[in-house]
């Protein structure tokens, strides 16, 4: 693929925080962790994100976009039953290492869920909610599979040309932008 790689995500409610709080524990985070905050996603993107990153000198874009027609929330996000705080992290060779203290990844609790990741970002600007950020199309851009980002794909690997001026047309804005660092993705494994 020509274009380069980045790290596009869809924050919705979850854990039943809203996404003014949920931007702004970020930010807390961001200022206690030196400029560093972990983002809970739901999946993986596998070790192709490592490997995106290691290839574009081992900090990879990530893209928070904001739908500005958002489907209703699940009642489930909104209000969870149980609220997990991950507490453990599986590195790239397995090791069991602490979740940062500063880091506070939650997901909505079910008996059933073993894992959750969370996105190692780093920004030196404050995370902002910004509906009103440049627009964004996701379907212009490609998953490794070289097919558009499908509408319910929260978190993708992809490739795009973030300065198109097609994305004008786009239903997303760009809330604000970060960069993935090492270890880029933590598999979350213990909660509390």
């Amino acid at each position: 693929m020509t274009d380069p790689p980045f790290v596009l995500t869809k924050p919705g409610i979850e854990a039943g925080g809203s996404l003014v709080d949920i931007f702004a524990r970020k930010e807390a985070e961001r200022v206690a962790g030196g400029n560093i905050f972990w983002w809970g996603i739901g999946s993986s993107l596998g070790p192709a994100v490592c490997k995106a990153a290691q290839d574009a000198g081992g900090k990879l874009p990530v893209v928070f976009a904001l739908n500005t027609r958002p489907s209703r929330p699940k009642e489930h996000d909104v209000s969870p039953a149980r609220v997990f705080r991950w507490t453990k992290w599986q590195d790239w060779n397995g090791s069991i290492r602490d979740v940062p203290a500063f880091a506070r990844v939650t997901s909505r609790g079910h008996k059933l869920k073993r894992a959750h990741y969370a996105l190692v970002c780093y920004s030196e600007k404050p995370i902002t909610f910004d509906l009103n950020g440049p627009a964004f199309d996701p379907s212009l851009c490609r998953t490794a599979l070289a097919k558009r980002p499908g509408s319910s794909q929260v978190t993708a690997l992809v490739w795009g040309d973030l300065n198109a001026a097609d994305h004008k047309r786009g239903q997303y804005r760009i809330a604000f932008r970060a960069t993935l660092v090492s270890p880029w993705q933590a598999k979350l494994v213990s909660y509390r």
